[in-house]
């Protein structure tokens, strides 16, 4: 199936483009470096007296020069013409692939090379330059980038030994590594990071690189990684490691790109991959089914009752305490992502061994000293039961530590808990139940607001929270009344005066730096100056009085028993959260990790099959300074081959350029959904910047888990 995008595609016609000047410059630069490779080459075959082969390595430079001319010329592009029936025959039995889909688009659109889909130009250019190769008798396991990329993989020695020492002090330290431990998490960004900026070698770009540039390209330590980040446009690392996590026994597919130092980068990471242990611990089908039917439920429930009350729905959170990680697991994948908890370390315990991109909110009381035990968690959303300043001021001191501020994506969002029932013994700070004029002593409700808004750049102030007294709440299933909903309501308005009629306050808090990821924190607190009561949300409303809570204007609410059934006590509960963690501890993630090359030279570096083997080599024989690291790493691999927890998707023995199957050229093909490829996957398309990679993928969106490793170096990107 061919999926054509809904915007046009790059096209070399456009002047000043990178499509155009891909035309103008770098191609015919590619062309004049294979032509010197074959004039290099000849001349050690005429020392060999190989002069049958000479003579004919002397007509393809002739075609290749033709070549050049048409593209500098903006010749028409020719029809290859190779079909089943008359492909050239090559070693081993094989044949070359057809180049139907090339021909048919050609007589088509009728290109010229300044008037060509750029994809598609580029493809067809590497497939008609091998084209000259695979007719010839003398010629057809030549490539005539080989030797560049094997200067530049020699020459990668300090970037490939920095690899070698990294995995091999992994292994060192741990022959498995657990997923639910974060310092694994951070390995994993580390090893994809390497791989992302390994794609930094591509030799169809760097026709005039000098070794220092190479080793600038290729630094892997922890200080360059770091710096690199600022530039990064898009990173869903979180969700690939989810999806990862998510495995059990099972495969992960790597579409190599270029051979040298970024093909070392991917070995490594692939290595990395089979010592991961502990998958995510999943409920039966049948309790699948009917959690993902009692959220259905609920959610229905609520928007009956938001129609109902004329009011926007407010977001569900499932309340899992108790709950085993499997049900909320099962949640997960029923579209829930806000969960609640109300014992610190039962959440620690789950966020331990569930996806990150869960949001969970700590909705129970807590201490000041277990803040500690949170601020770790780079997945806490919020915390909804803040009663004091010193609550307040000890999570803003756990969450400043450098190495927890590394971890979050996001601030963390804080709610203040509010005893609108006035029960003693209950956790909460006493409403404002009246406009606050200034005169009498402050509310301890607006001075602990105060605080977090100057005190604590790490929390965001995100609303009030109240859990009533049990009374009205089943009173209010009947009478659409609850005074600790009304308490609630008349206390955020207080609060919101307070705040907007204090100048020095909206000073002070404009003129305060607060903490994001990516270190911009302008206006964080904006809408809480305008005059929309839902600038503090209220987080109000069990199963029992969701109906009234959604009338009253709750922004959230927490919902258990209707979500996951009833609940065990609280040992039975810990003994089940416990075997799960434990049953699923040891479980293999990844058992088989598959390489897909390219069947023929491709855009200069990429991948082929007889890179590998040269490259795993090279590296078991290498003489480079301190050579142990790097030839351990290689015979590994090398095992890895032989025991089949690597392989390749095209035979291994294949040689250069053979249709060796339904996949063997699916990755140098111009088009089609499933190619791994960035520009293949994005249709090379014209696409605006902010539009999802999935709107962009078409067809191929949600089929499976797809991670694409880009750095900019053609025009399309999307996703920002």
């Amino acid at each position: 199936m061919v999926y054509s995008a809904p915007v046009p595609a790059y096209n070399t016609g456009v002047q000043n483009s990178f499509a155009y000047e891909s035309a103008l410059h770098r191609w015919p630069a590619i062309l004049t470096q294979a032509i010197d490779a074959m004039y290099r080459h000849c001349h050690t075959l005429s020392q060999q007296s190989q002069q049958a082969a000479v003579d004919e390595g002397k007509a393809i430079i002739e075609r290749i020069a033709k070549l050049k001319y048409d593209i500098t010329h903006d010749r028409p592009l020719e029809t290859l013409g190779v079909t089943k029936d008359n492909a050239a025959h090559l070693a081993d039995g094989y044949r070359a692939p057809p180049t139907d889909a090339y021909d048919a688009w050609i007589e088509e659109a009728q290109p010229t090379w300044f008037n060509a889909v750029w994809l598609y130009a580029e493809c067809y250019l590497y497939r008609r330059l091998r084209h000259l190769f695979e007719t010839s008798t003398h010629w057809q396991a030549y490539d005539p980038f080989f030797q560049t990329k094997s200067d530049t993989f020699l020459a990668s020695e300090a970037g490939i030994h920095a690899c070698a020492k990294l995995i091999q002090e992994l292994l060192e330290k741990n022959a498995t590594h657990a997923v639910h431990n974060p310092a694994t998490h951070v390995l994993f960004d580390e090893l994809v990071s390497s791989s992302l900026w390994g794609n930094a070698t591509d030799l169809s770009l760097l026709t005039n690189l000098n070794y220092a540039d190479l080793q600038k390209l290729q630094a892997t330590s922890a200080e360059h990684r770091k710096e690199k980040q600022q530039f990064v446009l898009v990173n869903q690392l979180t969700d690939a490691w989810d999806a990862l996590r998510s495995m059990d026994h099972g495969r992960v597919d790597i579409v190599l790109d270029n051979a040298g130092f970024e093909l070392v980068t991917d070995l490594v990471l692939a290595d990395w991959l089979l010592t991961l242990r502990g998958t995510i611990p999943r409920a039966a089908k049948e309790r699948v089914a009917d959690v993902r039917g009692r959220l259905e439920a609920v959610r229905a429930r609520i928007d009956r009752a938001a129609q109902q009350a004329s009011r926007p729905p407010p977001s569900l959170l499932a309340v899992s305490k108790l709950q085993p990680p499997s049900d909320v697991m099962a949640a997960f994948e029923a579209g829930q992502r806000h969960f609640g908890e109300n014992y610190a370390q039962e959440l620690v315990e789950k966020a331990h061994v569930l996806p990150q991109s869960i949001r969970w909110h700590l909705i129970g009381g807590l201490q000041s000293n277990k803040a500690k035990i949170l601020a770790p968690i780079p997945n806490l959303y919020a915390v909804e039961s803040i009663d004091s300043e010193k609550l307040a001021t000890s999570l803003e001191k756990a969450l400043a530590k450098p190495e927890n501020e590394l971890r979050r994506s996001y601030p963390l969002h804080v709610y203040l808990q509010v005893n609108t029932s006035g029960e003693e013994g209950k956790s909460g700070v006493t409403p404002m139940t009246t406009p606050w004029d200034g005169s009498a002593s402050e509310p301890p409700l607006l001075a602990l607001a105060k605080h977090i808004l100057l005190h604590c750049p790490h929390l965001r102030l995100a609303g009030l929270m109240t859990i009533g007294a049990l009374a009205n709440s089943q009173q209010s299933r009947d009478a659409h009344h609850n005074p600790d909903f009304e308490a609630l309501v008349a206390t955020r308005s207080h609060l919101l005066h307070a705040l907007r009629t204090d100048s020095t306050l909206q000073e002070q808090v404009h003129n305060t730096a607060y903490w994001l990821p990516d270190g911009s924190s302008e206006n964080v607190y904006a809408t809480l100056w305008g005059n929309a009561d839902d600038a503090l949300e209220l987080s109000m409303g069990m199963s029992a009085d969701l109906e009234t809570a959604v009338a009253y204007g709750s922004g959230h609410v927490r919902i258990g028993s209707d979500c996951f059934g009833p609940r065990s006590s609280n040992q039975d509960a810990a003994k089940v959260r416990e075997l799960e963690i434990q049953r699923v501890a040891d479980v293999p993630l990844v058992q088989e990790v598959v390489f897909h090359t390219k069947n023929l030279p491709w855009f200069v570096s990429d991948t082929c099959v007889p890179d590998v083997w040269y490259t795993i080599e090279q590296l078991c024989t290498t003489s480079m300074k301190d050579p142990a690291p790097v030839q351990a790493m290689a015979k590994r691999w090398k095992a890895h081959f032989d025991e089949k927890r690597f392989r390749l998707q095209m035979p291994h023995d294949a040689p250069l350029g053979a249709d060796a199957g339904e996949l063997s050229d699916f990755w140098t093909m111009p088009y089609g959904y499933g190619t791994m490829n960035y520009r293949k996957l994005t249709q090379d398309a014209e696409w605006p910047a902010d539009i999802p990679f999935n709107t962009a993928l078409g067809p191929l969106a949600g089929r499976f888990p797809i991670l694409a490793l880009r750095t900019c170096k053609a025009e399309v990107f999307i996703g920002t």
